[in-house]
């Protein structure tokens, strides 16, 4: 189908670069993506890693899967190998997700030219905790080399505001705002509430729980900023008078060290450690509660889900978390870090089942209206075709005598 205007030809050939294999916000937003495009307009492809994980893309009908390792230092073989994939694609649109992605992206298109190059800053993760030195060195340096890596770039996405402002202002990478769109996750909600009750699995947390406690979980993987430390504290400060059963989900490299602390601490029978899951969304239909402690947050998937599923939230004002919640509407909201506001908040809404109950109802009215997985593809489409109609018009006008 031909567009004019001296632009391609529908379908458009986009390709998603993820360079996880392992459970996270990013692969699940480019499995969203990849599933939720329109195929009259894009035809679409994946790179990432071979893992059981990133196999579930393969499949999604009608998507071609290219498998790739990504390793720390890019070699010319492996940036070869993403540069023949482009090629053999014939990619319009070249869309890289997480810093190797991107890395890797802006090497192979010096190779194998796009239309358009572009990413989604999903998170900044360096910048966590970075006031003093010398992590405010390697900060700078960090955000240094994403900037030299974007300027490459035709732009960048974010999934909210508040990665935005953090990559527009912060030391090192500055980027400019116009460059820059906020696009919001979004997540397949009939997808999920069906899960929610099909999952058999869930038995092994459900026979791990006594009748009478009360259900805590939160899905996270075990980084330091993601507050696991603050929840164990605030659970210790309840479990004297609540009986209950914390189930963490996630996994990662801060677990160990987690199950040592909570062992100390004297958690053992009340926290449970669940790993990696592929139920996710029967567990958080089974929890009175959904407490998300994380100090600094991009957005939070699994808050969208457990408010999908109209579980009652707790969660910390950090990051993106705000564009989500309305403190006292939609959810709690309490101060990052602080074991006290967390427990007192948790209690409250043990106590308070009516508003458990109306937060819970208003928060799945939210999810419902602006979250949904249709709303973020065609917010994508959208983007896409706006700066590859900009980039074919400024070209244009260059060539011009």
């Amino acid at each position: 189908m031909n567009r004019g205007a001296g632009l391609p030809d529908w379908p458009l050939r986009l390709m998603l670069v993820i360079p996880a294999g392992y459970p996270g916000g990013g692969l699940r937003s480019v499995e969203l993506l990849a599933r939720s495009l329109d195929r009259n307009r894009y035809t679409i492809s994946v790179v990432c890693p071979d893992s059981p994980t990133t196999k579930r893309l393969a499949r999604i009908e009608g998507l071609r899967c290219y498998a790739m390792e990504f390793p720390s230092v890019p070699t010319p073989r492996t940036v070869r190998q993403l540069a023949s994939f482009i090629k053999a694609e014939q990619v319009d649109i070249l869309h890289t997700h997480l810093f190797h992605g991107d890395l890797f992206g802006m090497l192979a298109t010096r190779l194998v030219p796009v239309r358009l190059l572009v990413s989604t800053v999903h998170g900044i993760n360096f910048f966590w905790e970075m006031e003093r030195f010398p992590r405010k060195a390697v900060g700078w340096g960090a955000g240094w080399v994403y900037r030299v890596i974007y300027r490459a770039f035709d732009g960048m996405a974010a999934p909210s505001q508040a990665i935005k402002d953090a990559i527009c202002s912060r030391s090192g990478i500055k980027a400019n705002p116009g460059r820059v769109r906020v696009i919001h996750p979004g997540i397949d909600i009939a997808e999920i509430q069906q899960a929610s009750v099909c999952a058999p699995r869930t038995a092994a947390w459900d026979a791990g729980s006594a009748s009478t406690s009360r259900r805590i979980v939160t899905v996270a993987n075990f980084d330091p900023f993601k507050g696991h430390r603050v929840l164990l504290e605030a659970v210790r400060r309840l479990t004297p008078e609540i009986p209950m059963q914390c189930a963490l989900v996630g996994d990662g490299s801060d677990r160990r060290a987690l199950e040592a602390r909570a062992k100390m601490m004297g958690l053992a029978s009340a926290v449970r450690f669940l790993g990696f899951r592929d139920d996710v969304p029967a567990i958080l239909r089974t929890a009175d509660l959904f407490v998300f402690p994380s100090l600094w947050e991009p957005l939070g998937i699994a808050v969208l889900e457990a408010m999908a599923l109209g579980r009652p939230v707790i969660a910390c004002a950090a990051g993106g978390i705000p564009e989500i919640i309305t403190d006292g509407d939609s959810g709690i909201l309490v101060s990052p870090g602080d074991p006290i506001a967390l427990a007192n908040g948790i209690k409250r809404l043990l106590a308070d089942r009516g508003l458990a109950v109306s937060l819970g109802r208003r928060a799945r009215e939210v999810i419902e209206r602006r979250f949904d997985v249709r709303t973020m593809a065609r917010a994508y489409e959208q983007w896409y075709e706006e700066l590859l109609a900009r980039k074919m018009f400024t070209q244009t006008v260059d060539e011009t005598p």
